[in-house]
Protein backbone atom coordinates (compact mmCIF):
# COMPACT_ATOMS: atom_id res chain seq x y z
CA UNK A 1 0.00 0.00 0.00
CA UNK A 2 1.31 3.65 -0.96
CA UNK A 3 0.21 7.14 0.57
CA UNK A 4 1.19 10.61 -0.16
CA UNK A 5 2.47 13.68 1.41
CA UNK A 6 2.58 16.77 -0.52
CA UNK A 7 5.18 17.78 1.84
CA UNK A 8 7.35 14.67 -0.13
CA UNK A 9 6.65 15.99 -3.32
CA UNK A 10 4.13 13.04 -4.12
CA UNK A 11 0.90 13.75 -5.67
CA UNK A 12 -2.51 12.31 -4.52
CA UNK A 13 -3.17 9.18 -2.60
CA UNK A 14 -4.85 6.30 -4.28
CA UNK A 15 -6.57 6.41 -0.88
CA UNK A 16 -8.34 9.73 -2.29
CA UNK A 17 -9.88 8.09 -5.75
CA UNK A 18 -13.45 6.73 -4.10
CA UNK A 19 -13.99 9.54 -1.87
CA UNK A 20 -13.90 12.60 -4.18
CA UNK A 21 -16.89 10.46 -5.79
CA UNK A 22 -19.01 10.48 -2.20
CA UNK A 23 -22.02 11.36 -2.58
CA UNK A 24 -22.63 10.05 -6.29
CA UNK A 25 -22.24 6.45 -5.11
CA UNK A 26 -24.13 6.36 -1.71
CA UNK A 27 -27.63 4.34 -0.99
CA UNK A 28 -30.07 6.09 0.81
CA UNK A 29 -28.40 -21.60 15.88
CA UNK A 30 -26.29 -25.02 15.99
CA UNK A 31 -26.46 -26.49 12.35
CA UNK A 32 -28.73 -29.36 11.61
CA UNK A 33 -29.19 -32.06 9.13
CA UNK A 34 -31.94 -33.04 7.03
CA UNK A 35 -33.02 -36.25 4.68
CA UNK A 36 -35.56 -34.15 3.04
CA UNK A 37 -34.51 -31.20 1.73
CA UNK A 38 -37.89 -29.61 1.32
CA UNK A 39 -38.82 -26.16 -0.68
CA UNK A 40 -36.36 -23.35 -0.07
CA UNK A 41 -33.26 -25.42 -0.44
CA UNK A 42 -30.78 -24.25 -2.24
CA UNK A 43 -28.88 -27.28 -4.25
CA UNK A 44 -25.16 -27.02 -4.35
CA UNK A 45 -23.30 -28.13 -7.52
CA UNK A 46 -19.12 -28.25 -8.23
CA UNK A 47 -18.44 -26.94 -11.66
CA UNK A 48 -16.15 -29.14 -13.95
CA UNK A 49 -13.37 -26.79 -14.13
CA UNK A 50 -10.89 -26.92 -11.79
CA UNK A 51 -7.19 -25.46 -11.36
CA UNK A 52 -4.51 -26.62 -9.15
CA UNK A 53 -2.80 -25.06 -6.38
CA UNK A 54 -0.03 -25.50 -3.75
CA UNK A 55 0.26 -24.26 -0.18
CA UNK A 56 1.96 -21.38 -1.24
CA UNK A 57 -0.65 -19.75 -3.14
CA UNK A 58 -1.55 -17.58 0.41
CA UNK A 59 -0.06 -15.69 2.31
CA UNK A 60 0.51 -12.51 4.20
CA UNK A 61 2.21 -8.81 3.63
CA UNK A 62 5.25 -8.54 6.04
CA UNK A 63 3.95 -4.99 7.39
CA UNK A 64 3.86 -3.48 9.68
CA UNK A 65 8.05 -2.92 10.62
CA UNK A 66 8.17 0.85 10.53
CA UNK A 67 7.28 1.62 13.84
CA UNK A 68 9.70 0.85 16.60
CA UNK A 69 7.15 -1.17 18.91
CA UNK A 70 5.62 -3.14 15.69
CA UNK A 71 9.69 -3.75 14.56
CA UNK A 72 10.67 -5.53 17.63
CA UNK A 73 7.07 -7.37 18.06
CA UNK A 74 8.22 -9.11 14.44
CA UNK A 75 10.98 -10.77 16.79
CA UNK A 76 8.64 -11.63 19.47
CA UNK A 77 8.80 -15.50 19.75
CA UNK A 78 4.93 -14.94 20.63
CA UNK A 79 4.32 -13.13 17.94
CA UNK A 80 6.26 -15.84 15.46
CA UNK A 81 3.87 -18.47 16.65
CA UNK A 82 0.43 -16.52 16.31
CA UNK A 83 1.67 -16.05 13.12
CA UNK A 84 2.56 -19.69 12.27
CA UNK A 85 -0.63 -20.59 14.05
CA UNK A 86 -2.63 -19.68 10.85
CA UNK A 87 -0.98 -21.07 8.27
CA UNK A 88 0.36 -18.23 5.59
CA UNK A 89 2.67 -20.36 2.64
CA UNK A 90 3.63 -17.25 1.86
CA UNK A 91 5.57 -13.68 3.45
CA UNK A 92 6.55 -10.44 1.60
CA UNK A 93 9.69 -9.32 2.50
CA UNK A 94 10.05 -6.30 3.31
CA UNK A 95 6.83 -5.64 2.83
CA UNK A 96 5.30 -2.46 0.48
CA UNK A 97 6.52 0.54 0.12
CA UNK A 98 9.34 -0.13 3.02
CA UNK A 99 11.23 -2.41 0.44
CA UNK A 100 11.86 0.46 -1.67
CA UNK A 101 13.34 2.89 1.07
CA UNK A 102 15.36 -0.12 3.12
CA UNK A 103 19.05 -1.34 3.63
CA UNK A 104 18.43 -5.26 3.68
CA UNK A 105 21.91 -5.74 5.31
CA UNK A 106 21.33 -3.39 8.38
CA UNK A 107 17.61 -3.53 8.17
CA UNK A 108 17.32 0.42 8.82
CA UNK A 109 15.45 2.93 6.26
CA UNK A 110 16.84 5.11 3.90
CA UNK A 111 16.29 8.75 6.10
CA UNK A 112 16.68 10.73 1.77
CA UNK A 113 13.75 13.21 1.10
CA UNK A 114 10.78 11.22 -1.08
CA UNK A 115 10.24 8.12 0.87
CA UNK A 116 8.73 9.42 4.02
CA UNK A 117 11.34 7.60 6.33
CA UNK A 118 13.11 10.39 7.87
CA UNK A 119 13.68 9.95 11.93
CA UNK A 120 11.58 6.55 11.84
CA UNK A 121 15.35 4.46 12.65
CA UNK A 122 15.48 6.45 16.18
CA UNK A 123 14.35 3.19 18.39
CA UNK A 124 13.69 1.01 16.19
CA UNK A 125 15.20 -2.54 16.14
CA UNK A 126 16.43 -2.90 12.62
CA UNK A 127 14.78 -6.45 10.46
CA UNK A 128 17.79 -7.66 8.45
CA UNK A 129 17.51 -10.08 6.07
CA UNK A 130 19.25 -12.40 8.51
CA UNK A 131 16.61 -12.23 10.94
CA UNK A 132 13.71 -12.26 8.27
CA UNK A 133 15.26 -15.73 7.59
CA UNK A 134 14.77 -16.80 10.91
CA UNK A 135 10.99 -15.35 11.21
CA UNK A 136 10.65 -17.36 8.14
CA UNK A 137 11.52 -20.25 9.48
CA UNK A 138 10.03 -20.06 12.50
CA UNK A 139 6.21 -19.54 10.77
CA UNK A 140 7.00 -22.18 8.36
CA UNK A 141 6.82 -19.60 5.22
CA UNK A 142 8.57 -19.15 2.02
CA UNK A 143 9.15 -15.30 0.88
CA UNK A 144 8.10 -13.24 -1.52
CA UNK A 145 11.01 -10.77 -2.07
CA UNK A 146 10.16 -7.61 -2.87
CA UNK A 147 12.72 -6.20 -4.50
CA UNK A 148 14.02 -2.22 -3.80
CA UNK A 149 14.09 -0.83 -7.63
CA UNK A 150 13.98 3.02 -6.38
CA UNK A 151 16.52 3.23 -3.92
CA UNK A 152 19.15 0.16 -4.85
CA UNK A 153 20.05 -1.51 -8.10
CA UNK A 154 20.81 -4.19 -9.67
CA UNK A 155 24.03 -5.25 -8.03
CA UNK A 156 23.13 -5.01 -4.75
CA UNK A 157 19.90 -6.54 -4.91
CA UNK A 158 21.65 -9.57 -6.24
CA UNK A 159 23.62 -9.23 -3.81
CA UNK A 160 20.61 -9.93 -1.11
CA UNK A 161 18.87 -12.92 -3.29
CA UNK A 162 22.37 -14.71 -2.87
CA UNK A 163 22.79 -13.25 0.68
CA UNK A 164 19.18 -14.76 1.15
CA UNK A 165 19.73 -18.29 -0.56
CA UNK A 166 22.94 -18.31 1.75
CA UNK A 167 20.83 -18.07 4.21
CA UNK A 168 18.67 -20.83 3.59
CA UNK A 169 15.56 -19.12 1.54
CA UNK A 170 14.31 -20.52 -1.14
CA UNK A 171 14.39 -17.85 -4.03
CA UNK A 172 11.18 -18.55 -5.35
CA UNK A 173 9.25 -15.50 -5.82
CA UNK A 174 10.63 -12.14 -7.23
CA UNK A 175 8.76 -8.77 -7.02
CA UNK A 176 9.89 -6.05 -8.79
CA UNK A 177 9.30 -3.06 -6.62
CA UNK A 178 5.86 -1.53 -4.96
CA UNK A 179 3.30 0.62 -6.65
CA UNK A 180 5.68 2.10 -9.09
CA UNK A 181 2.91 3.69 -10.94
CA UNK A 182 2.03 5.77 -7.41
CA UNK A 183 2.26 9.80 -7.92
CA UNK A 184 5.22 9.82 -5.82
CA UNK A 185 8.11 12.06 -7.02
CA UNK A 186 10.96 9.16 -6.73
CA UNK A 187 9.20 7.09 -8.53
CA UNK A 188 8.04 9.58 -11.42
CA UNK A 189 11.92 10.82 -11.83
CA UNK A 190 12.59 6.58 -12.17
CA UNK A 191 10.43 5.46 -14.35
CA UNK A 192 8.07 7.94 -15.85
CA UNK A 193 5.99 5.67 -18.34
CA UNK A 194 5.15 1.74 -17.70
CA UNK A 195 7.14 1.40 -20.82
CA UNK A 196 10.08 2.87 -19.05
CA UNK A 197 10.05 0.72 -15.79
CA UNK A 198 9.10 -2.30 -17.79
CA UNK A 199 12.59 -1.73 -20.08
CA UNK A 200 14.62 -1.60 -17.05
CA UNK A 201 12.71 -4.30 -15.22
CA UNK A 202 13.56 -6.66 -18.46
CA UNK A 203 17.05 -6.50 -17.94
CA UNK A 204 16.80 -7.29 -13.84
CA UNK A 205 14.79 -9.97 -15.00
CA UNK A 206 17.08 -11.11 -17.12
CA UNK A 207 19.69 -11.00 -14.92
CA UNK A 208 18.27 -12.55 -11.80
CA UNK A 209 17.19 -15.50 -14.02
CA UNK A 210 20.71 -16.30 -14.86
CA UNK A 211 21.22 -16.99 -11.16
CA UNK A 212 17.86 -18.41 -10.21
CA UNK A 213 16.40 -20.44 -13.25
CA UNK A 214 13.51 -21.60 -11.34
CA UNK A 215 12.29 -17.97 -9.95
CA UNK A 216 9.24 -16.42 -10.40
CA UNK A 217 8.98 -13.01 -11.18
CA UNK A 218 6.31 -10.02 -10.75
CA UNK A 219 5.84 -6.51 -12.10
CA UNK A 220 4.28 -3.53 -10.56
CA UNK A 221 0.75 -3.19 -12.38
CA UNK A 222 -2.44 -0.76 -11.80
CA UNK A 223 -5.67 -2.40 -10.45
CA UNK A 224 -7.75 0.53 -13.19
CA UNK A 225 -10.99 -1.47 -12.18
CA UNK A 226 -11.31 1.67 -9.82
CA UNK A 227 -11.54 5.40 -10.56
CA UNK A 228 -8.08 5.74 -9.86
CA UNK A 229 -5.73 6.19 -13.37
CA UNK A 230 -8.52 8.48 -14.41
CA UNK A 231 -8.17 11.11 -11.50
CA UNK A 232 -4.79 10.54 -11.43
CA UNK A 233 -3.64 11.68 -14.60
CA UNK A 234 -2.25 9.95 -17.74
CA UNK A 235 0.79 8.05 -16.29
CA UNK A 236 -1.27 5.59 -13.99
CA UNK A 237 -3.57 5.31 -16.64
CA UNK A 238 -1.51 4.28 -18.89
CA UNK A 239 0.84 2.30 -17.04
CA UNK A 240 -0.33 -0.78 -17.90
CA UNK A 241 -0.35 -0.52 -21.82
CA UNK A 242 3.17 0.11 -21.58
CA UNK A 243 4.03 -2.31 -18.91
CA UNK A 244 2.09 -4.99 -21.22
CA UNK A 245 3.77 -4.22 -24.58
CA UNK A 246 7.17 -4.89 -23.23
CA UNK A 247 6.89 -7.76 -20.57
CA UNK A 248 4.84 -10.92 -19.78
CA UNK A 249 5.93 -11.79 -16.43
CA UNK A 250 3.14 -11.90 -13.27
CA UNK A 251 1.50 -8.72 -13.32
CA UNK A 252 1.29 -7.70 -9.73
CA UNK A 253 -2.12 -5.94 -8.13
CA UNK A 254 -2.99 -4.54 -4.93
CA UNK A 255 -6.62 -4.07 -4.51
CA UNK A 256 -8.31 -1.88 -1.80
CA UNK A 257 -12.44 -1.69 -1.85
CA UNK A 258 -13.68 1.18 0.34
CA UNK A 259 -17.46 1.18 1.65
CA UNK A 260 -19.29 4.33 0.96
CA UNK A 261 -19.76 5.77 4.38
CA UNK A 262 -22.63 7.48 3.71
CA UNK A 263 -24.21 3.74 3.39
CA UNK A 264 -21.68 1.93 5.74
CA UNK A 265 -23.92 -0.59 6.61
CA UNK A 266 -23.61 -3.96 7.12
CA UNK A 267 -24.50 -5.53 4.25
CA UNK A 268 -22.10 -3.02 1.77
CA UNK A 269 -18.66 -4.20 4.21
CA UNK A 270 -19.97 -7.80 3.91
CA UNK A 271 -20.22 -7.66 -0.03
CA UNK A 272 -17.00 -5.57 -0.24
CA UNK A 273 -15.14 -8.26 -1.25
CA UNK A 274 -16.92 -10.12 -3.67
CA UNK A 275 -17.48 -7.07 -5.25
CA UNK A 276 -14.07 -6.01 -5.54
CA UNK A 277 -13.27 -9.37 -7.26
CA UNK A 278 -16.19 -9.37 -9.50
CA UNK A 279 -14.97 -5.79 -10.95
CA UNK A 280 -11.22 -7.38 -11.21
CA UNK A 281 -12.25 -10.56 -12.84
CA UNK A 282 -14.34 -8.93 -15.44
CA UNK A 283 -12.20 -5.75 -16.31
CA UNK A 284 -8.32 -6.25 -15.30
CA UNK A 285 -7.73 -10.11 -15.66
CA UNK A 286 -9.37 -10.18 -19.18
CA UNK A 287 -6.68 -7.12 -20.03
CA UNK A 288 -3.47 -9.66 -19.30
CA UNK A 289 -1.92 -10.55 -22.45
CA UNK A 290 -2.13 -14.48 -23.17
CA UNK A 291 -0.05 -16.37 -20.75
CA UNK A 292 0.94 -13.24 -18.26
CA UNK A 293 -0.63 -14.43 -14.43
CA UNK A 294 -1.72 -12.36 -11.72
CA UNK A 295 -0.16 -11.97 -8.37
CA UNK A 296 -2.46 -9.97 -5.20
CA UNK A 297 0.79 -8.96 -2.96
CA UNK A 298 -1.78 -6.68 -1.02
CA UNK A 299 -5.62 -6.49 -0.90
CA UNK A 300 -8.29 -5.74 2.11
CA UNK A 301 -10.68 -3.45 2.90
CA UNK A 302 -9.83 0.68 3.69
CA UNK A 303 -11.19 2.91 6.01
CA UNK A 304 -9.91 6.20 7.46
CA UNK A 305 -6.08 7.52 6.18
CA UNK A 306 -4.07 10.32 7.09
CA UNK A 307 -4.99 12.30 3.65
CA UNK A 308 -8.00 14.69 2.69
CA UNK A 309 -10.52 14.07 2.62
CA UNK A 310 -9.95 9.78 4.28
CA UNK A 311 -8.77 11.99 6.99
CA UNK A 312 -12.62 13.23 7.72
CA UNK A 313 -13.67 9.70 7.71
CA UNK A 314 -14.69 7.99 11.04
CA UNK A 315 -12.04 5.34 11.86
CA UNK A 316 -13.29 1.79 10.21
CA UNK A 317 -13.35 -1.23 13.08
CA UNK A 318 -12.24 -4.84 11.83
CA UNK A 319 -15.43 -6.91 12.37
CA UNK A 320 -17.11 -10.20 11.26
CA UNK A 321 -18.47 -8.82 8.45
CA UNK A 322 -15.04 -7.28 7.30
CA UNK A 323 -13.28 -10.81 7.87
CA UNK A 324 -15.92 -12.75 5.73
CA UNK A 325 -16.02 -10.10 2.84
CA UNK A 326 -11.96 -10.71 2.65
CA UNK A 327 -12.37 -14.61 2.80
CA UNK A 328 -14.73 -13.83 -0.29
CA UNK A 329 -11.88 -12.31 -1.93
CA UNK A 330 -9.50 -14.97 -0.83
CA UNK A 331 -11.63 -17.62 -1.67
CA UNK A 332 -12.58 -16.06 -5.47
CA UNK A 333 -8.79 -15.48 -5.99
CA UNK A 334 -8.02 -18.97 -5.13
CA UNK A 335 -10.93 -20.57 -8.08
CA UNK A 336 -9.48 -17.81 -10.80
CA UNK A 337 -6.46 -20.22 -12.55
CA UNK A 338 -5.11 -16.72 -14.02
CA UNK A 339 -4.33 -15.59 -10.13
CA UNK A 340 -1.03 -17.58 -8.89
CA UNK A 341 -1.05 -16.00 -5.39
CA UNK A 342 -3.22 -14.20 -2.99
CA UNK A 343 -0.46 -12.14 0.20
CA UNK A 344 -3.04 -10.20 2.27
CA UNK A 345 -1.97 -6.59 3.68
CA UNK A 346 -1.20 -7.32 6.30
CA UNK A 347 0.33 -9.25 9.14
CA UNK A 348 0.53 -7.11 12.03
CA UNK A 349 -1.42 -3.90 13.29
CA UNK A 350 -3.84 -2.52 15.92
CA UNK A 351 -5.89 0.38 16.37
CA UNK A 352 -6.21 3.59 14.07
CA UNK A 353 -4.95 6.59 15.11
CA UNK A 354 -5.09 10.02 14.14
CA UNK A 355 -2.37 9.45 11.77
CA UNK A 356 -2.99 6.20 10.00
CA UNK A 357 -0.49 6.82 6.81
CA UNK A 358 1.97 8.93 6.30
CA UNK A 359 4.32 6.03 5.59
CA UNK A 360 2.47 3.51 7.63
CA UNK A 361 3.84 4.83 11.15
CA UNK A 362 0.37 4.10 12.67
CA UNK A 363 -1.87 1.21 12.93
CA UNK A 364 -5.04 0.24 11.28
CA UNK A 365 -7.61 -1.91 12.58
CA UNK A 366 -9.22 -2.84 9.78
CA UNK A 367 -6.37 -4.38 8.43
CA UNK A 368 -5.37 -6.23 10.96
CA UNK A 369 -4.59 -10.43 11.47
CA UNK A 370 -2.81 -10.00 14.34
CA UNK A 371 -3.88 -7.33 16.50
CA UNK A 372 -0.73 -5.44 18.41
CA UNK A 373 -2.14 -4.76 22.07
CA UNK A 374 -2.62 -0.70 21.10
CA UNK A 375 -5.42 1.37 21.04
CA UNK A 376 -7.09 -1.01 23.43
CA UNK A 377 -6.65 -4.10 21.73
CA UNK A 378 -5.49 -7.57 22.60
CA UNK A 379 -1.25 -8.44 22.37
CA UNK A 380 -1.35 -10.94 19.86
CA UNK A 381 -4.87 -11.76 19.72
CA UNK A 382 -7.15 -13.40 17.09
CA UNK A 383 -8.84 -10.57 14.63
CA UNK A 384 -11.84 -11.17 12.81
CA UNK A 385 -9.28 -11.60 9.64
CA UNK A 386 -7.65 -14.50 11.49
CA UNK A 387 -10.64 -16.46 12.28
CA UNK A 388 -12.10 -16.44 8.92
CA UNK A 389 -8.37 -17.04 7.18
CA UNK A 390 -6.76 -19.86 8.77
CA UNK A 391 -9.24 -22.57 8.24
CA UNK A 392 -8.81 -21.76 4.41
CA UNK A 393 -5.22 -21.50 4.36
CA UNK A 394 -5.25 -25.06 6.75
CA UNK A 395 -7.10 -26.45 3.08
CA UNK A 396 -4.24 -26.12 0.77
CA UNK A 397 -2.19 -28.69 0.33
CA UNK A 398 0.67 -29.99 -2.06
CA UNK A 399 -0.75 -30.35 -5.49
CA UNK A 400 -5.11 -29.54 -4.25
CA UNK A 401 -7.34 -29.15 -6.92
CA UNK A 402 -9.79 -26.74 -6.36
CA UNK A 403 -13.59 -26.10 -8.35
CA UNK A 404 -15.73 -23.74 -7.32
CA UNK A 405 -19.00 -24.39 -5.76
CA UNK A 406 -22.55 -22.95 -6.67
CA UNK A 407 -25.87 -22.60 -5.79
CA UNK A 408 -28.68 -22.81 -8.08
CA UNK A 409 -30.41 -19.81 -7.78
CA UNK A 410 -27.95 -16.40 -6.31
CA UNK A 411 -28.15 -15.18 -3.00
CA UNK A 412 -27.65 -11.22 -3.19
CA UNK A 413 -27.50 -8.62 -0.55
CA UNK A 414 -27.37 -4.72 -1.61
CA UNK A 415 -23.78 -3.07 -1.54
CA UNK A 416 -22.47 0.64 -1.90
CA UNK A 417 -18.82 1.05 -2.61
CA UNK A 418 -16.55 3.73 -3.36
CA UNK A 419 -13.81 2.31 -4.64
CA UNK A 420 -14.39 0.11 -6.79
CA UNK A 421 -17.46 2.73 -7.61
CA UNK A 422 -20.39 0.53 -6.88
CA UNK A 423 -24.14 0.66 -6.03
CA UNK A 424 -26.72 -2.43 -6.49
CA UNK A 425 -26.60 -6.26 -5.82
CA UNK A 426 -24.06 -7.80 -4.43
CA UNK A 427 -23.11 -11.78 -4.62
CA UNK A 428 -23.63 -13.21 -1.22
CA UNK A 429 -22.36 -16.97 -1.21
CA UNK A 430 -18.90 -18.72 -1.69
CA UNK A 431 -18.24 -21.56 -2.26
CA UNK A 432 -14.67 -23.56 -2.94
CA UNK A 433 -14.20 -27.67 -3.23
CA UNK A 434 -10.67 -28.52 -2.84
CA UNK A 435 -9.33 -32.06 -2.78
CA UNK A 436 -6.35 -33.36 -2.03
CA UNK A 437 -4.42 -36.74 -1.24
CA UNK A 438 -5.34 -35.58 2.67
CA UNK A 439 -9.21 -35.95 1.13
CA UNK A 440 -11.95 -33.91 0.30
CA UNK A 441 -12.68 -30.28 1.86
CA UNK A 442 -14.99 -27.03 0.96
CA UNK A 443 -15.10 -24.04 2.18
CA UNK A 444 -19.23 -22.24 2.10
CA UNK A 445 -18.93 -18.89 3.23
CA UNK A 446 -22.54 -16.84 3.69
CA UNK A 447 -22.11 -13.21 4.13
CA UNK A 448 -25.90 -12.46 4.13
CA UNK A 449 -28.58 -11.96 6.82
CA UNK A 450 -30.69 -14.97 6.67
CA UNK A 451 -29.28 -19.00 7.08
CA UNK A 452 -29.02 -21.08 3.74
CA UNK A 453 -30.68 -24.53 3.86
CA UNK A 454 -28.06 -26.37 1.76
CA UNK A 455 -28.19 -29.70 -0.46
CA UNK A 456 -24.54 -30.61 -0.88
CA UNK A 457 -22.94 -32.62 -3.84
CA UNK A 458 -22.25 -36.23 -3.63
CA UNK A 459 -18.26 -35.55 -2.95
CA UNK A 460 -19.56 -33.96 0.65
CA UNK A 461 -22.35 -35.80 1.24
CA UNK A 462 -21.36 -37.67 4.83
CA UNK A 463 -18.74 -35.31 5.74
CA UNK A 464 -18.24 -36.63 9.51
CA UNK A 465 -16.20 -33.10 10.17
CA UNK A 466 -18.26 -29.48 9.84
CA UNK A 467 -16.89 -26.59 11.04
CA UNK A 468 -19.31 -23.52 11.49
CA UNK A 469 -17.62 -20.22 12.37
CA UNK A 470 -20.37 -17.58 13.18
CA UNK A 471 -20.94 -14.54 15.15
CA UNK A 472 -22.56 -11.18 15.05
CA UNK A 473 -21.75 -9.21 12.11
CA UNK A 474 -20.73 -6.55 14.19
CA UNK A 475 -18.31 -8.45 16.50
CA UNK A 476 -14.94 -7.04 16.50
CA UNK A 477 -12.66 -10.23 18.64
CA UNK A 478 -9.39 -8.39 19.57
CA UNK A 479 -10.71 -4.76 19.87
CA UNK A 480 -13.46 -5.41 21.78
CA UNK A 481 -13.41 -7.23 24.82
CA UNK A 482 -15.62 -10.00 24.71
CA UNK A 483 -16.54 -10.15 20.77
CA UNK A 484 -15.98 -13.68 20.15
CA UNK A 485 -16.58 -15.81 16.83
CA UNK A 486 -18.32 -19.06 17.81
CA UNK A 487 -17.06 -22.59 15.97
CA UNK A 488 -19.31 -25.44 16.23
CA UNK A 489 -18.82 -28.93 15.18
CA UNK A 490 -21.04 -31.32 13.72
CA UNK A 491 -21.69 -34.17 11.25
CA UNK A 492 -23.76 -34.01 7.73
CA UNK A 493 -25.78 -36.14 6.15
CA UNK A 494 -27.13 -34.65 2.87
CA UNK A 495 -28.07 -31.33 3.76
CA UNK A 496 -26.40 -28.20 6.01
CA UNK A 497 -28.44 -25.35 7.58
CA UNK A 498 -25.46 -22.63 6.98
CA UNK A 499 -26.39 -19.52 9.05
CA UNK A 500 -26.16 -15.85 8.24
CA UNK A 501 -23.13 -14.35 8.22
CA UNK A 502 -21.00 -17.75 8.62
CA UNK A 503 -18.39 -19.41 7.19
CA UNK A 504 -18.21 -23.23 7.12
CA UNK A 505 -15.47 -26.33 6.48
CA UNK A 506 -16.34 -29.47 5.35
CA UNK A 507 -13.99 -32.60 5.77
CA UNK A 508 -14.66 -35.60 3.98
CA UNK A 509 -12.06 -38.25 4.08
CA UNK A 510 -9.95 -39.82 1.13
CA UNK A 511 -12.15 -42.40 -0.70
CA UNK A 512 -11.13 -45.66 0.79
CA UNK A 513 -10.71 -44.40 4.15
Amino acid sequence: MWDSNPSRGGGISRRTFGLGLLGGVALAAAPAATADPGPGTYRLTADQMSRTADRDFFGVNGARIISAENAGQWRDPVFQGALAAVGPGLIRVQGGTTSQWIDWRTGRFDERDGGGFAGHNDGRPPLALADWSGILQRIGAVPIFDLNVVTSTLDDQLDMLREARRLGMPVRYVELGNELWAPMRAYIDRYPTGADYAGVMNDWITAIRREFPDVRIGVSAVDDSSPAGVLAGTRMGSWNRGLYEAIRDAAVFHPYWIVDPLAADISSTAAGGAVTWTGLAGKVLPELPSGMRAWFTEYNQMGKEAVAPLDRLPAVQQTWAVGLSVASFTLRALLDPRADLAVMHCALNGAPSADTGGGGTTNQAVHALISDGSGGSSRFGRTALNVALTPIYHCLEAGTTVRALRLDRGVEISAALLTPVYAGAAEAFTGAELTSAGGTRAVLINTSDRPLRIALPPSLIGAQDVRIYHASPTAAPAFVAGDTVSETSTAVSDVLDLPAYSQAVLRCPPAGA
